[in-house]
């Protein structure tokens, strides 16, 4: 922070903290930065939800909002970011003159869903297609490609959800994109041992009361027997992922991730 820009006087810095927190000395480091701010420099901290108790109490957070602002964006998941996606496609539909049929506007919405951007653009394509203004499912079809994007966090909350269609679209997505089996992996093995915890009247694990709830109902639609061939089926993903078993990982996390909706393949499938 106190070193010149070798290209101008105003820059951002970025400190992205995710769910780790400064220690004594990084706090104090902070605190140090901040009791002397520069005009010319934006100092930009990015970190996960910052607890009630415990983190909004600690001084480098006091410090922030002696000479900031502390800013909560709420992430939109689930059939919520579906919901106000459909209605924003609407709307952008509208505006270019266009009209879209149910099923041109829900395969909009698989095909785009996470990317705004792409979505905009795929819009103002069929805007130039559409010669009377009306868009079906074949046109949609036929001129948009897939730009959906998730993360292995959409998957969970997919799987949470019972939705075996959004899924298994979500973990084809995944591994067209070249995320890696291992962390697709460690994402549904999180969520298996969450629902375990739950099962078992166990410590619940610390999770937004909105995620919190969903793995509630989860566990309770889920028999323990499921649960177990869950877990079995974990264990031959990640023997595969590590070749220390045989059969295609992908197979069997396709597999683990109809389990986990409530609609698992027949036992010979699974094999």
């Amino acid at each position: 922070s106190q070193s010149m820009s070798l290209f101008g006087g105003r820059r951002i810095l970025e400190l992205v903290l995710l769910e780790k927190r400064p220690d004594k000395a990084g706090s104090q480091i902070l605190r140090d930065l901040l009791d002397h701010p520069n005009d010319d420099t934006l100092i930009l901290i990015r970190c996960s939800r910052l607890d009630r108790r415990k983190d909004w109490n600690s001084a480098w957070v006091k410090a922030v909002e002696k000479v900031g602002a502390v800013v909560e964006i709420w992430p939109v998941e689930g059939k919520q970011l579906q919901h106000g996606l459909r209605n924003w496609l609407q709307e952008r539909l509208t505006s270019r003159g266009l009209r879209a049929n149910e099923d041109a506007l829900a395969l909009l919405i698989e095909r785009s869903e996470g990317n705004l951007l792409a979505a905009a653009q795929e819009v103002d394509k069929l805007a130039l297609l559409a010669t009377d203004g009306r868009v079906d499912a074949a046109t949609v079809q036929q001129a948009v490609g897939d730009s959906s994007r998730y993360t292995p966090f959409d998957l969970t909350d997919a799987t949470s959800g019972g939705d075996a269609n959004r899924a298994l679209r979500i973990l084809r997505t995944l591994r067209a994109e070249g995320v890696e089996a291992p962390v697709v992996l460690w994402a549904l093995g999180r969520e298996i041992r969450a629902l375990d915890a739950l099962a078992t009247g166990g410590a619940p694990p610390r999770l937004p009361p909105q995620r919190l709830r969903a793995l509630q109902a989860q566990a309770g639609r889920m028999p323990p027997r499921q649960l177990h061939q869950c877990q079995a089926l974990a264990i031959r993903a990640d023997q595969a992922v590590k070749g220390m078993g045989p059969g295609d990982p992908w197979q069997f996390l396709a597999g683990l991730v109809l389990r986990l909706c409530g609609k698992p393949l027949p036992a010979i499938l699974e094999k």
